[in-house]
């Protein structure tokens, strides 16, 4: 597809994307199309095959899974220069381990996975290109959860933010520290932490004392 200009800086700020090399880039662009959804609109859907990778180019989106028999449960939030689908993208199709839903109006740079396939058929060695964001988020997971067995709710919250600010500093640039602002409401972070949103309010109030975060409307700023 034709891509435009802001679209293609935007992406290429990422240091996923942007450290892939130009051929590669450009075959993303060319086998990728462009799709909008609505306000609580599914992008994927846990349980379904998946259907290609794709990265969030305006809007907001919130990953979730289901938890046995409750509600789905909020793992983490999106915006623009999210990359999402990696999973099933990956695995050939296999059914997708959570859901991608649009919490507003969203527009998505989508490959699907039979261009995906072809990229990687004709240059194997792409392969472990894309496998790189998935293995970066699978790492930062897998501590997270690791952690908050056996942390108190305030380091608990510090570590989410932390995971947070890693995966956004991912999506916008190429640097890997220093403040992040990270476009939060504390009612999505209460229920990624497992607290009510009283104890969330004095958590947050606890860390940013400690000089770790600045509290903003809908938005979190961690600075260290």
């Amino acid at each position: 597809m034709e891509i435009s200009a802001r679209d293609a800086d935007l992406l290429r700020q990422g240091p996923w994307f942007g450290h892939l090399p130009a051929r590669l880039q450009d075959l993303i662009f060319d086998r990728s199309v462009e799709r909008s959804y609505g306000k609580g609109e599914a992008i994927l859907r846990e349980g379904e095959p998946g259907k290609g990778m794709g990265a969030v180019l305006d809007g907001r989106v919130h990953l979730l899974r289901r938890a046995g028999d409750a509600n789905e449960v909020l793992l983490d939030v999106g915006d623009t220069g999210f990359w999402f689908g990696h999973y099933g993208t990956l695995s050939g199709g296999a059914p997708s381990i959570g859901s991608i839903v649009a919490i507003t109006p969203v527009r998505t740079l989508f490959l699907p996975v039979a261009a995906f396939e072809r990229i990687v058929g004709a240059e194997p060695r792409f392969y472990r290109m894309f496998a790189d964001i998935l293995l970066d988020r699978h790492a930062h997971m897998f501590r997270y959860l690791a952690e908050a067995q056996g942390l108190p709710p305030e380091e608990r919250l510090r570590t989410r933010l932390l995971d947070l600010a890693h995966v956004r500093r991912a999506s916008e640039s190429r640097h890997r520290s220093g403040a992040v602002s990270i476009p939060v409401s504390q009612a999505e972070l209460a229920t990624m932490v497992g607290v009510s949103r009283q104890t969330l309010s004095a958590l947050l109030a606890r860390l940013e004392s400690r000089g770790l975060i600045e509290v903003g409307f809908r938005t979190v700023r961690v600075l260290a």
